[in-house]
């Protein structure tokens, strides 16, 4: 399923949307129980400091998580600070999950040098994780996709990424796709998707979110600053 960004849909505080998913047993002609996915740089430097005042207000936890820092509180403020120094021309990026338009679920951010690295995917928002942490990393993988398909195919790149081993985090990126190349022992496992293999895992990630109910014809509600929580 190959979603595409809804029309008119411009949040008052200027983060590039999209794509949307409705949570498993919402219900579909509500408004309610919607996942929406955005880019956030320095443009949004308003919303981004405000978030960033509320993130010790509350200890989170995702034991699934795949992030650097010790907690996600800690991973929280490390990514939203990188955002800061983002812009639209910057190859690397942060997307965030927003739920109902009022509370930031999740944030993923990734770098792309010579390959694309994903650093941190982290979800926090009870029942709603999962479909909070399916639909940033496809979102991930799709723009991953976009550049190889630009390049062309004799110089399409894998992408990586580094979990800590025999946790949850490194289970789940095992399971959509990557894999352990040989390598010394360390704190970090260095993992790999092939090139080759990112269509093919959009399209798996893809299938879950259909069973989720993703919706392309949700109308996307402004979403207040001033009532964006973390």
């Amino acid at each position: 399923m190959h979603l595409q960004p809804i029309n008119n849909t411009t949040p008052n505080f200027g983060a590039n949307y999209l794509r949307s998913a409705r949570i498993a047993g919402g219900r579909l002609k509500s408004h309610e129980n919607v996942i929406d996915i955005y880019s956030i740089n320095k443009d949004d430097r308003d919303l981004i400091e405000k978030l960033m005042m509320k993130i010790d207000l509350k200890e989170r936890q995702d034991s699934m998580a795949v992030k650097e820092k010790n907690t996600v509180n800690s991973a929280i403020r490390y990514v939203l600070n990188k955002a800061l120094h983002l812009d639209k021309k910057s190859k690397d990026g942060v997307f965030i999950a927003v739920k109902d338009g009022k509370q930031v679920t999740g944030l993923l951010d990734y770098t792309n040098g010579e390959s694309p690295l994903l650093k941190n995917l982290i979800s926090w928002y009870g029942k709603d994780r999962e479909t909070s942490r399916i639909n940033l990393f496809t979102e991930f993988l799709r723009t991953v996709d976009r550049s190889n398909q630009e390049r062309g195919w004799h110089e399409m790149v894998d992408v990586a990424a580094y979990a800590e081993p025999k946790t949850k985090g490194n289970k789940w990126l095992k399971e959509s796709g990557f894999h352990a190349p040989a390598q010394p022992k360390s704190p970090r496992e260095r993992l790999k998707m092939d090139a080759a293999l990112i269509p093919g895992s959009i399209r798996e990630k893809e299938a879950l979110a259909h069973e989720m109910k993703i919706k392309n014809d949700v109308k996307i509600q402004n979403v207040e600053l001033k009532d964006l929580n973390i």
